[in-house]
Order: structure tokens, then C-alpha cells, then sequence
């Protein structure tokens, strides 16, 4: 019997929200009871870039329609008391409980708020709830705490991206990634066609998400790259086209663009770095075709390539490696020992399309 009554009071509760949208639906005549009891914050949280990794559990008791009937809550924020501009956070609850990381709240404190970073912040949190179309929104008594957000310009973790026009933003798909480099955290480095003009900046996704560009003029060729509170301005293209390494170094916030270095090593050399790195090992430009090439009399053996930069370590090569398998293009980044295939002995050509991130043997 307590199941048809349920029964009868949802078909009761659908037959209501046939009403225009703007008219608010009172269940049953049921109370309404908002989500409470919000704990996990405390009076200050502490949050640094050390522990972007760590998770933070907010827990609250749910929500109440009086009814059973599918509810959803999320979790707001606000930089004032009484929400003006709250902020939906992207994280989904679990029975009773949000939990996120460290970095994820920091995002959204730095890059949805607009808070500043190393300044001390008053933040307020409730919990929205909702449910069928035409039921009223509930939401929690909030709470506040103190924090302080942090510098951290990879938003997305561990992820750069390119664009604009100086570096083919829209023949390339927006797909300019950033590649890491094995056992260095810090660095990673990414190999782009540059027009004789134009700028780029950098993002943290495809999405164009946490943009920066530079501070001030290069010094010795490195650039200073942007932060939260000082996105900085268009980085100029070196006025060559041509392929080019762009290297970032997080531990310095700085930005390195070089003539693209590439060289093969190995067996097909009978050398490794750093003897095989010679003229006669490198990769040449082919302008007209935006192709990197390698001509020579080849050993035979496995393909063994990786590129040169100042933020990758000399004597580790590998750091930076990378290999063509199937006619795509495919990066160690910070994995295992790639898959490989044997070259045959004999004059031949390797080419390499980084606009299309293939490899080809001719």
C-alpha cells in the first residue's frame, strides 16, 4: 500500500507540470527540507600546489522534497556572503559527499572566481539542489571559510597547448600539444610549423582554458611566461617559417623557442648521444613541403629519434624520444620503452609531418 501511495503521489506531482514552465510546483503540500549540515572546509583551508594531488571530502546531509523523487545537488561558490555571481562547481556528489582535489578548487578559485593568488580569500560554499522540471530549487545555508590560492599556470594537468595565427591555429585543428618530458616534471616541449608572421599564446586545453602569453621581452631568448593575475601579451613568431621546438619550464615560468633539432641515433648510426648527434644525424627543414627529412645511408636496425633542447637534459636523450609506428607519430612522454620496428639498411629518406603528426620511410 505505502509503494501505490507513492505511486499515486508522483503521477499526481507529472500530471501538475503540465502548468507553463514559470509556475512552481508545490509537492503534495510536502516541507521542503535544503541540504544541511555542510562540513569539510573548516574555518580556513589550506591549499598549495605541494598537495594539488590531495583530495578534499566535503560531506552534508541531503536534501528533502518530501516525496521520493530524483534529486540532484551540486556545490556553489561565491566571493561574497550572499552569492552574488555564484559559481556551479563541476564535480558530481556521491550519496553524501563532493569530493575533489586540491587543484580542481584552486582552478576554480583562480580561473571562475577570479580570486588572486598569495592573497588571503573569504569564500562561501552552499549546496544547490534540484530535481523535476518545475520544482523549486533548494538551496543550503552556506558556510565560509578563508583560503589562499595558488600559482599553478597548468591548470590542466600537466597540459599545454598552442594557438594562434602564427602557428596555423585553424589548419592544425587547435591539437598543438604539449609533450612531456620523461623524469622531468617540470618541462615538457612541443614542435610546431611557425608562419614568417603572426603570435600564439598558450592554453591549458583545446578549449582556449588558462591563457597566457608573455611578460616583458626575451632575455637570451628565454621568455617569461604569464600567470593568473598577469596573463601577459602575445609571444611573436622568430619571423622564419619553419619548424620550431617550443620548450616551457614550470619551475622558472619560462618559454624557449629553437630551430627544431632532430636526430636519429642507434643502431641505423651505430652511435648514441651524445656521439650521434652530429650534422650528419640530423633532421633538415624541407620549407616547401613543412616536412622534417633525413637522407642517408642507413645501418638497418631499430628507429631510435629524439629531439635536442635546452630544457631537456643532453645526456638523456630518451627524455625527449619519439617513434613513427603505423605512419603516426608517437611520444615516450613519461612512459616505458616505446614498441619499435627495424629499418632495412640503404640510402633512404625519413620524413616526418608534425602539421599532421606523421612519419614515413622512402
Amino acid at each position: 500500500m505505502k509503494n501505490i501511495k507513492y505511486i499515486l503521489i508522483l503521477l499526481l506531482a507529472v500530471s501538475f507540470f503540465s502548468c507553463d514552465d514559470d509556475d512552481i510546483i508545490k509537492l503534495n503540500d510536502s516541507n521542503y527540507e535544503s541540504a544541511s549540515n555542510i562540513t569539510g572546509f573548516g574555518s580556513t583551508l589550506n591549499i598549495s600546489k605541494d598537495i594539488k594531488a590531495e583530495s578534499i571530502k566535503i560531506t552534508y546531509t541531503p536534501a528533502s522534497y518530501g516525496v521520493d523523487i530524483v534529486t540532484t545537488h551540486q556545490l556553489q561558490f561565491a566571493a561574497t556572503s550572499d552569492f552574488t555571481n555564484p559559481v556551479t562547481f563541476d564535480v558530481n556528489a556521491s550519496d553524501d559527499a563532493f569530493t575533489f582535489t586540491v587543484g580542481a578548487l584552486n582552478e576554480l578559485l583562480t580561473e571562475s572566481l577570479l580570486l588572486p593568488v598569495d592573497v588571503e580569500a573569504n569564500v562561501s560554499a552552499r549546496v544547490m539542489t534540484y530535481s523535476l522540471a518545475g520544482v523549486d530549487t533548494l538551496y543550503s545555508e552556506p558556510v565560509s571559510f578563508a583560503t589562499t590560492p595558488y600559482l599553478d599556470i597548468l591548470f590542466a594537468p600537466n597540459t599545454f597547448y598552442l594557438f594562434g595565427d602564427g602557428v596555423g591555429r585553424v589548419a592544425q585543428n587547435n591539437k598543438l600539444k604539449f609533450n612531456r618530458i620523461h623524469s622531468e616534471p617540470d618541462d615538457s616541449w612541443t614542435i610546431v610549423w611557425m608562419e614568417a608572421t603572426g603570435s600564439f599564446k598558450l592554453c591549458s586545453d583545446e578549449n582556449y582554458k588558462g591563457v597566457i602569453g608573455k611578460i616583458g621581452d626575451p632575455v637570451n631568448g628565454e621568455y617569461t611566461l604569464g600567470t593568473v593575475d598577469n596573463r601577459g601579451e602575445d609571444i611573436p613568431v622568430p619571423g622564419t617559417a619553419g619548424y620550431y621546438t617550443v620548450g616551457v619550464n614550470l619551475a622558472t615560468n619560462t618559454l624557449i623557442i629553437e630551430p627544431a633539432s632532430i636526430y636519429i641515433t642507434g643502431p641505423n648510426v651505430d652511435a648514441w648521444p651524445t656521439s650521434s648527434v652530429i650534422e650528419e644525424n640530423k633532421f633538415q627543414l624541407n620549407a616547401e613541403n613543412k616536412t622534417m627529412e633525413l637522407s642517408k645511408n642507413f645501418l638497418g636496425g631499430e628507429l631510435r629519434l629524439h629531439v635536442t633542447h635546452p630544457y631537456i637534459s643532453s645526456g638523456d636523450w630518451w627524455h625527449a624520444e619519439f617513434i613513427f609506428l603505423d605512419g603516426k607519430i608517437e611520444y615516450r612522454e613519461d612512459g616505458d620503452d616505446q614498441e619499435r620496428f627495424n629499418m632495412n639498411a640503404g640510402e633512404q629518406t625519413i620524413v616526418l609531418d608534425f602539421i599532421n603528426q606523421t612519419g614515413k620511410i622512402e
